[in-house]
């Protein structure tokens, strides 16, 4: 007998926690709460195999708090590490679980308050299994997501997995888009975004229901009124785009089909990260120019305000370059490193697939396009956070996905073949 449950918790940090994202030494410690950050656990058993699916208002998942929690649910539930899906939906006004270097630290406290919140609401779930019908759904809202490359390419599908008791009571709604959560910009004020917003609409509609929020495949996607002014959206804008992108899930909930007696398989594929290792010369030769550059500059501050074109900021790059050579010479900087790829299939109908990356539209589209299932979900930021993974043209122009995107994350360049790389492996479990 298929069986589920789902618990929500609150995972607000204390105030003065620093937020991530947007640039360098920035230091932006919340000052203020808008809305409570909030993490989702959704436990589904087929009678065979037990999972657990885990979603966070944070902007990213360290693969070793991934593993921490994973140990810690299993040592409590039973549930095997290999079964649990975590992500976060990378919202930019949020504390992290990893490091970011110079843009934004993990508070250690907080991190393990989190962690703690999210076992326990698994154990939670666990707990609250019961007889469930399980359905999906799809449907498209085309006025948020917005390419910031400029190619136009957007993926307006909204998918849904709804889970009821059999007694007709809500039990949860997942939701799957693709759109960065960075409509309020550089605020200190913490908010989920976006997604704050759509659940608390969908919880008016879905009584009693937890609506868990997984991202798609958003790398290049920001919302829509970044293109007029980028990070400039207000309180009441991000209401509205929530409440736009619930009517699109709710309308797909109500529509979604059953699927008779769900069997659910947990899988995993390896993904190969291949970098671009510089050599110690050429590590030097950026040093010794970025240290030039830093005389140059003197005590301006630096920024990061645009998404797209060269931004100059010597203190970072100097930073980066000299961590590069501390790793290269204790002989710490691997050429290549193995990372999986989740899947968790409920029956013939629907996938959902974990991946540790910020990954494009055009790799989303193209999983979907090829995927033997009716519904295929890629849930990025899953499970940790390699950084970006762009298609090769974002190399020849030397973007800022490819080159600033790595450096943030701590990471020499990929290779330019990286996202063909991510499809091939994605393929073998969607096939």
């Amino acid at each position: 007998m298929f069986q589920a449950g789902a618990v929500e918790v609150i995972i607000t940090p204390p105030v003065g926690v620093e937020l991530a994202g947007y640039g360098p030494r920035l230091k932006r410690y919340s000052t203020d709460i808008h809305d409570h950050l909030t993490g989702q656990a959704l436990v589904l058993d087929d009678g065979r195999s037990r999972v657990a699916v885990v979603t966070t208002d944070l902007i990213a998942l360290s693969a070793e708090f991934v593993g921490l929690v994973r140990g810690l649910i299993h040592r409590r539930t039973g549930i095997p590490p290999e079964h649990i899906l975590l992500s976060c939906i990378h919202c930019h006004t949020a504390p992290t679980t990893a490091g970011f270097g110079d843009w934004g630290s993990p508070d250690r406290s907080y991190v393990r308050m989190v962690a703690r919140h999210l076992v326990g609401a698994v154990v939670a779930a666990n707990n609250r299994l019961q007889p469930a019908r399980l359905s999906v759904g799809r449907g498209v809202h085309e006025s948020l997501a917005w390419n910031r490359t400029g190619d136009g390419k957007v993926d307006p599908t909204v998918e849904v997995i709804r889970v009821d008791a059999l007694t007709g009571e809500p039990l949860a709604l997942l939701v799957h888009y693709a759109c960065h959560p960075v409509m309020l910009g550089p605020k200190s004020i913490i908010s989920a975004d976006y997604p704050g917003a759509l659940r608390h609409r969908l919880r008016a509609q879905y009584p009693g229901g937890v609506i868990l929020y997984a991202n798609g495949a958003c790398g290049d996607i920001d919302p829509v009124s970044n293109r007029e002014a980028w990070g400039q959206g207000t309180f009441e804008m991000v209401d509205a785009a929530g409440a736009g992108l619930a009517g699109a899930a709710w309308a797909a909930a109500q529509a979604a089909a059953p699927v008779s007696d769900p069997t659910l398989r947990m899988r995993a594929a390896e993904l190969m990260l291949v970098y671009d290792v510089p050599s110690l010369n050429e590590i030097r030769g950026h040093i010794a120019h970025f240290e030039e550059e830093l005389k140059l500059q003197g005590n301006k501050p630096e920024r990061f305000e645009e998404v797209t074109g060269e931004v100059k900021m010597p203190r970072f790059w100097l930073r980066y370059y000299r961590g590069l050579e501390k790793r290269l010479l204790a002989d710490a900087l691997p050429a290549q490193e193995a990372v999986d790829v989740q899947a968790l299939s409920i029956s013939d109908a629907a996938i959902l697939l974990g991946i540790p990356a910020e990954v494009y539209t055009e790799q989303g589209m193209a999983i979907r396009a090829a995927s033997a299932f009716p519904h295929t979900l890629p849930v990025c930021y899953a499970n940790g956070l390699v950084g970006y993974i762009p298609p090769a043209i974002e190399f020849q122009r030397k973007g800022y996905a490819a080159i600033l995107g790595a450096a943030v994350y701590g990471r020499p360049l990929f290779q330019p073949t990286i996202a063909d790389r991510l499809l091939e492996t994605a393929l073998t479990l969607v096939r």
